[in-house]
């Protein structure tokens, strides 16, 4: 794809400007003391739902950061230094989890975090990864405000989150609905479910303004009866039904919707969701898992997914969900920069604000392609979505998407230093 191939090569173009800049501006720390030793070890927390609702949908970036430090230390580690992971779950209180942040860098003393799916969570431990001045990866986290309202030292994202996901989906259902009519959400009542539906149907509004809402709908986190639900959008008919819903709550929607035929109503668009849900679907329904990255990109073509995918599959028994790929990219994000940033100090263990440095402004690549990460310290990638197809590959065992579409990460991600919902507000409307 000619757009790709673009994207491919600004990537590389940025990773290469990044490095001429840090080899020329980067200073030597301002106290001789500031020097690292080369430590014996990087110890790295990983947090991630290990109990309660969230432990089927984290249970893929768990495995996953287990099978990484495996290889990175067969591997002889990171230039050198092995990997130690320390495993924490992340159910429990948005206060629980600070508090346990700084057990985790005061009395552990970890050198890094990676984890945080709740945005609840990774919105508190920001500011405490900058006070506490420890470096901090949202492997997973989808709330968009984590960087348009806050700015951090410390914190970085390396995953996609709700502009890129809903901005593409709305993409996507113009261009398999060029005349949508009418819209309709069902989403969790909370953060996630009402800032996703929001840049949904703003982007939709903005570039189709003659099409009609008709139904708003909100039900509890993790809701499993959608009885009345169902009910009232049956008898309004949407053509597009969107949801970020996931978990034990998809399922139960899922279930129920095919039973009552909501799917033979409705182009149904999920932007969340695990292989066992998309396995359940039935033919036609709009899927990305918040990115489809067993798909794309493609595994018969890209050696690095291949590899991913291969090695998962012989260790677990099964295909990692998209939440495995989304800790690759983190793992792998803190390996570029780490192995970029001893570069930089020509073999010379760096610290943590050296490291830092090097993430910043830098590309890398990982299983589903390259990634960049901004000075904001958010990544960018690319978007993709496509349609349940009812198939399943014969060599992975996932489930086929088919119309597939790829938006380019430069079009689906709000510009550096806009506003997001002006951000969409700017756009020409279409006709």
């Amino acid at each position: 794809m000619k757009t790709e191939m673009r994207w491919h090569r600004f990537y590389g173009a940025l990773a290469l400007l990044t490095l001429v800049v840090f080899a020329v501006v980067l200073s030597v720390p301002r106290d001789a003391a500031m020097a690292a030793a080369k430590p014996e070890r990087l110890k790295i927390a990983i947090v991630q739902f290990l109990s309660g609702a969230g432990a089927p949908h984290d249970a893929s970036a768990v495995n996953t950061a287990k099978l990484l430090a495996e290889k990175i230390n067969a591997d002889g580690g990171i230039d050198g230094v092995k990997l130690k992971l320390l495993i924490v779950d992340e159910a429990g209180s948005t206060a629980d989890k600070v508090t346990e942040f700084r057990r985790l860098v005061q009395d552990e003393k970890v050198d890094a975090v990676i984890g945080y799916t709740s945005s609840s969570h990774c919105l508190a431990v920001a500011p405490v990864a900058d006070e506490l001045k420890t470096l901090t990866i949202s492997a997973i986290c989808a709330n968009y405000r984590l960087f348009e309202q806050g700015k951090y030292k410390y914190m970085f994202r390396t995953s996609a989150h709700a502009v890129s996901e809903n901005v593409s989906a709305a993409l996507y259902v113009l261009q398999m609905k060029p005349d949508l009519k009418t819209i309709a959400g069902l989403n969790y009542d909370y953060a996630y479910g009402r800032d996703s539906w929001e840049i949904f149907k703003r982007t939709i509004l903005k570039l189709k303004p003659d099409v009609k809402v008709v139904g708003e709908l909100w039900v509890k986190f993790l809701a499993g009866n959608y009885s009345a639900e169902i009910s009232k959008l049956l008898s309004v008919k949407p053509d597009v039904i969107h949801s970020v819903n996931w978990g034990a709550g998809l399922t139960a929607l899922i279930k129920q919707g095919k039973t009552r035929g909501l799917f033979d109503k409705s182009l149904v668009v999920f932007t969340t969701g695990l292989l066992s849900q998309a396995k359940a679907l039935p033919k036609g329904v709009a899927f990305s898992g918040r990115g489809y990255h067993l798909q794309f990109s493609d595994p018969r073509k890209n050696p690095g997914n291949r590899a991913f995918l291969e090695a998962y599959k012989a260790k677990f028994g099964k295909m990692p969900d998209y939440t495995g790929t989304y800790m690759a990219q983190a793992i792998l994000g803190l390996k570029a920069a780490v192995e970029r940033a001893v570069r930089i100090k020509g073999g010379a263990w760096p610290t943590t604000e050296e490291i830092i440095a090097a993430f910043e402004s830098s590309g890398y690549d990982t299983p589903r392609g390259p990634v960049f990460i901004r000075a904001d310290h958010q990544a960018i990638t690319d978007s993709m979505w496509g349609l349940t197809s009812g198939k399943i590959d014969p060599v992975f065992g996932y489930p086929v998407l088919e119309k597939m579409r790829v938006f380019p990460a430069v079009q689906v991600n709000t510009p550096l230093g806009m506003k997001t919902l002006d951000w969409i507000d700017s756009w020409p409307s279409r006709k």
